[in-house]
């Protein structure tokens, strides 16, 4: 294994995800657990949900709002990462915190689908149902309807990328904007990092083409890989985030050049020393300050309307 020049808060990252089919099962459990066990402040409340999907599935909902909020608040639909088979982390939840109290918004997060045992399209598809969901429960949640934005880190970017296609496809209201952070937004794994980085901890292209395989058992299209689509007019304001140790990083910015060209308003951010899934060190100074980037931006994005 290559040593890289990683910044010195993300040295001792080195697991990685054993995408191997016998146990999921187990990894699904122990990450939902790790989840549940995550403290919220006494300032926000959770509110659980239930929407259903196009085939009739329950999919489960969280809805954040903190206590001191005004009526008719933003909201952002979080879509998680976890390589298309695992659930939300405990990282995610304290994001979640962190964005619903400093942005003074509503963050809704979908528990939705997962691969192997439900491969694409499950995933998008609940999360569409999901974002559905919110604009017909926007009065009775509250929640301003021109305010409605779409969050996802790794997998939960493609998520995001995907949904935003969808939604225009499907002729729906599209999101104020949308935020995607280190996202998978390619199954040709042909950019230059994905040729280099293929040992980098945490994440790497040897687990990118596994997890492809597990995503696309049955069904690939544009919509799962949204770097192929051929045209992304009419897509919302995007954040990218993309990190420098990371085989995803190229797709990433190969994405934004694309919505720029277009005539997209694109915030990319390159951030230094990093590999993917740095917030596992949430209280890294740096990591921080990448969050607080991160929450100025949707507060930014938000005070518009």
């Amino acid at each position: 294994m290559k040593t890289y020049p990683v910044h010195e808060d993300f040295r001792k990252l080195q697991m990685g995800i054993p995408l191997y089919k016998p146990v999921l099962p187990f990894l699904q459990r122990m990450t939902r657990t790790v989840y549940l066990r995550q403290s919220i402040p006494e300032s926000l409340n959770i509110k659980r949900e239930t929407c259903i999907a196009y085939d009739g599935y329950p999919i489960p909902i969280e809805v954040f709002s903190p206590k001191e909020i005004n009526p008719n608040a933003p909201c952002l639909l979080f879509l998680h990462g976890g390589a298309f088979v695992l659930p939300a982390a405990d990282h995610h939840k304290k994001l979640i915190i962190d964005f619903a109290l400093g942005c003074s918004c509503k963050v809704v997060i979908a528990d939705y689908r997962l691969a192997p045992r439900y491969p694409y399209p499950y995933g998008l598809e609940d999360c569409f149902s999901v974002y559905r969901w919110i604009e017909e429960h926007a009065k009775e949640l509250s929640i301003d309807p021109e305010r409605i934005a779409i969050y996802g880190d790794s997998a939960g970017g493609a998520l995001t990328a995907g949904l935003t296609h969808l939604i225009r496809a499907r002729s729906q209201k599209m999101p104020q904007f949308q935020m995607l952070i280190y996202p998978v937004l390619d199954a040709r794994l042909s950019t230059d990092s994905m040729q280099k980085y293929v040992d980098t901890p945490i994440w790497n292209a040897k687990l990118n083409a596994k997890m492809w395989k597990l995503y696309l058992a049955e069904k690939k299209d544009s919509y799962a890989s949204p770097n192929e689509m051929t045209s992304l007019e009419g897509l919302p304001n995007t954040y990218i985030e993309v990190n420098e140790f990371d085989c995803l990083r190229d797709e990433a910015i190969e994405y934004a050049k694309k919505l720029q060209k277009t005539g997209i308003e694109v915030n990319l951010v390159k951030t230094e020393g990093t590999v993917h899934g740095f917030e596992l060190n949430y209280e890294s100074s740096y990591t921080q300050m990448i969050i607080g980037q991160r929450i100025a931006y949707i507060k930014e994005q938000f005070a518009l309307r």
